[in-house]
């Protein structure tokens, strides 16, 4: 590649090019080798040097343009692409051309088409609609020279007529309820807005009150003049409404003018903020400069914006001492009322405090009760009216405010009213405290619950809303405590620290149990580890994987085998015990034991399996086959007393029956059998027999099989046993029970298929049944082994104590005998 690099003279404009070309190869590839990544970059390392000063495209262009192009090949070979370049333009371009012709003539073609067709539909319409004119006029022609055609037209134009009527009565009816429903919706908007307004006016009322003020009565309001009125600069409006003339009489005061009237009213020392400024007592103050003139027979109110105006006369002054200081005290009395005003000289403070002469009568009434003075009523007519005053300025109380450290003026009612209002206020905080305590409680005990904490054996109590436990109680509870937690689980929820999820338990908080399993879940655990050990219980142990390997394999050569060699002895056992266990299938498995006890009579596997087929199948005559089935058994017992023979098939077939179809009764029933008459497990049969009853309780030879067993158990019987199954147990009654029998009852059943077999003794705790009454000696030397001496110095009896009947009873050494009663 280098070489041809030389010989193709790249490096035209560059000195030494040679030389270049293989310093560029050089810089690029020191092994000798090359591939299309290097050739490339040796590619643009010769275009730079070729042309500096252009970019790596252009100059890779120009190079490939100049050099590479004019080679002889390759200059021959862009010569045929591009001439099949300019050929396939050509060809496109004709091809577009034709396309274009066929498009327009197809154009044109279907313009003229589109032309006759809408003719000929138009022809054809016009046809159609003179033939059906013609058609209609005769149509018409007939029906006018008909009488009841014109009585049908007279009937039709009738109604026509009235459902115009109708039509357009409810249009107009619709008509005027959209106009009402309108009508009342506009109304509904203006008074909205209407509510609005007055709401707005209402809620910016912030005082009212009905004066009186010379025998004259207007009701005064004081409003914002905006909605804004906690902004600077804000303005009230106080309007007197006089109701016997109907008058109004309105007053704006911008907020510089109401600070200064209420400061210097209150006595202010500072400025006093808006919440101040609102209050009731405040407020009033305004209503004090408000001051009557009559003009022409009118009363007209003025609004005093220098002092406080004080309606009525003057009728006493004089100087008084209080709490160590000298003031000056006034006392104007008007028609309606009194006004005591006092002012002192060092510090200029001025009180005033209003006295109405209705208040006045009551105080008179009251002083007169309490105190058994000899005055009357009589006090306020004009003429006693010095009187009045001396006994008025005697019960007035100048004194320090408790509350703020400024001077009070107040009358001593008032200052009695202030007394009670205190105590009720006292009694009033001590049972809202009560009341508040008692809440409080309340919400302690719904907020608190108690927890049992098993690690410790106590109590802690959890905050239920914080998931937080502490040991001592809350303080709030007093006295009292919680209940004890109820003994039921609850769904909680915690939160793992380290990933942040929540996740759900369940916890017995009176037993300080908790679990991740929800009580039916452990219910439902519970129930499948019961089935699987009830399964274990009847089935036996599991079976393992290779044994279930050798079963399979075991079965399916069976079947091969027989099919191969029908004729040998062990293919025709093992295919009966298939067809008889796996298959169920009695009709086919009958001829097959048969032929296998032709070859064989006395085998004892053969004879087992063709017992239990007998029993399974009831094939009749019923006691034939009964007694059939029992004398195999016993041949087999004779010949076989291990039954070692017999293992394998029972392993093979009747408990691999039960474990492939394990809610097949039929299966069950042949394990049944299997237990009953080879092994002579009865109760261990009873339950499997239950099991298959469970699943179909209307099957006829799992019922017969099992009456005749349980027939059979009974004394004479063939499965003889002590004592009735424990199944009868649960349907008998308790006949008597003694001290002296200890856990033995004697019980009967009145379901006894067996005459003279209905009474039986039963032990409560060993769940042992005897139709033999128990050897009693056995049981009281059973029951003194078990039990421990409590006393027996002082007699020959020596007393014992029966954990486990809970009694005791008495032991005679010498005698050797036994009671329960105390000894005299």
């Amino acid at each position: 590649w280098a070489k041809l690099s030389r010989k193709m003279n790249l490096l035209s404009n560059v000195k030494n090019c040679k030389h270049e070309i293989d310093m560029a190869f050089v810089r690029n590839n020191q092994d000798r080798k090359l591939d299309l990544a290097r050739f490339h970059a040796i590619f643009k390392d010769i275009a730079l040097i070729q042309y500096p000063a252009l970019l790596e495209e252009d100059a890779l262009t120009k190079v490939v343009r100049a050099s590479i192009v004019m080679l002889p090949d390759v200059n021959a070979m862009m010569w045929k692409d591009a001439k099949r370049m300019a050929i396939n333009v050509e060809a496109k371009r004709v091809c577009a051309q034709r396309r274009i012709s066929a498009l327009t003539r197809r154009i044109l073609q279907q313009a003229v088409y589109l032309k006759a067709k809408h003719a000929a539909i138009t022809v054809a319409k016009h046809v159609r609609q003179f033939l059906a004119r013609i058609f209609v006029s005769k149509m018409l022609q007939a029906m006018r020279e008909d009488k009841e055609y014109q009585r049908r037209w007279r009937c039709a134009k009738i109604i026509q007529t009235a459902w115009r009527r109708f039509f357009w009565r409810n249009r107009f009816t619709l008509h005027q309820e959209r106009r009402i429903e309108r009508k009342r919706r506009e109304i509904a908007a203006t008074r909205a807005k209407l509510k609005e307004m007055r709401e707005r006016q209402r809620s910016s009322v912030v005082f009212r009150d009905v004066i009186r003020i010379d025998s004259t009565i207007a009701v005064v309001t004081i409003s914002f003049r905006d909605e804004n009125y906690l902004q600077d600069e804000n303005s009230m409006l106080i309007k007197v409404y006089v109701p016997t003339t109907k008058g109004v009489f309105a007053f704006n005061l911008e907020e510089k003018a109401i600070r200064e009237c209420l400061e210097k009213a209150l006595s202010s020392e500072g400025r006093l903020s808006w919440d101040e400024m609102l209050k009731e007592n405040a407020l009033k103050e305004l209503t004090k400069r408000l001051m009557l003139r009559v003009v022409r027979g009118r009363p007209i109110f003025l609004f005093s914006r220098r002092h406080i105006v004080e309606k009525g006369v003057l009728v006493d002054k004089r100087v008084v001492r209080a709490v160590g200081e000298i003031f000056i005290l006034s006392t104007f009395r008007s028609p309606h009322d009194f006004v005591v005003y006092t002012y002192q000289s060092s510090t200029r403070l001025q009180m005033r405090t209003k006295l109405p002469l209705s208040k006045l009568r009551e105080w008179l009434h009251e002083t007169q009760e309490k105190q058994k003075e000899q005055f009357d009523v009589c006090l306020l007519e004009p003429k006693r009216q010095r009187e009045l005053i001396e006994w008025l300025v005697k019960r007035v109380v100048i004194r320090k405010n408790p509350k703020r450290n400024d001077m009070q003026l107040l009358l001593q009612f008032e200052a009695e009213e202030e007394r009670i209002i205190k105590l009720i206020t006292k009694v009033q905080s001590q049972w809202r405290r009560l009341k508040s305590r008692r809440y409080a409680k309340e919400k302690t005990i719904h907020q608190y619950e108690k927890v049992y904490v098993r690690e410790s054996s106590m109590y802690a109590y959890r905050n239920i809303l914080t998931n937080e436990c502490q040991w001592e109680k809350p303080k709030l509870l007093g006295d009292d405590d919680l209940d004890d937690p109820v003994d039921e689980w609850r769904r909680e929820e915690t939160v793992d620290p380290a990933t942040g999820k929540k996740h759900q338990y369940y916890a017995n908080y009176a037993t300080g149990q908790s679990s991740w399993l929800s009580e039916e879940d452990a219910a439902r655990l519970v129930q499948r580890r019961y089935r699987a050990k009830h399964e274990s219980d009847l089935m036996g142990k599991k079976i393992q994987l290779p044994d279930i390997v050798k079963a399979m394999k075991f079965i399916h050569g069976t079947r091969t085998k027989y099919e191969q060699d029908p004729h040998k002895l062990s293919n025709i056992v093992n295919f009966a015990l298939l067809t008889h266990c796996l298959d169920l299938d009695y009709i086919q498995a009958k001829p097959i034991y048969e032929r296998a006890l032709q070859q064989s009579p006395n085998h004892p596997l053969i004879s087992r399996a063709y017992g239990i087929f007998l029993l399974a199948s009831r094939q009749t005559p019923v006691a034939t086959t009964f007694q059939t089935a029992c004398r195999l058994f016993h041949e087999a017992n004779v010949v076989d007393p291990t039954q070692a023979k017999f293992q394998s098939a029972t392993e093979i077939y009747f408990r691999w029956a039960v474990l492939v179809d394990s809610k097949n009764p039929l299966a069950l029933l042949n394990f049944a059998l299997l237990y009953q008459c080879i092994y002579r497990k009865y109760d261990h049969a009873e339950k499997i027999y239950r099991a298959a009853l469970s699943l179909d309780p209307t099957n006829t030879l799992v019922l017969e099989n099992y009456r005749l067993f349980i027939d059979e158990r009974y004394p004479g019987g063939e499965y003889l046993s002590l004592g009735p199954p424990f199944s009868v147990v649960r349907g008998s009654q308790v006949v008597e029970e003694r001290p002296e029998w200890a856990e033995w009852s004697k019980m009967i059943d009145h379901g006894c298929p067996k005459k003279g077999m209905e009474t039986f003794w039963f032990n409560r705790f060993t769940k042992d049944t005897s139709f033999q009454e128990p050897t009693w000696s056995l049981v009281w030397e059973t029951r003194m082994k078990r039990s421990k001496c409590v006393s027996g110095k002082a007699s020959n009896w020596v007393e014992y104590w029966d954990d486990r009947t809970q009694t005791s009873f008495f032991y005679d050494g010498f005698t050797q005998s036994y009671t329960c009663a105390r000894p005299k």
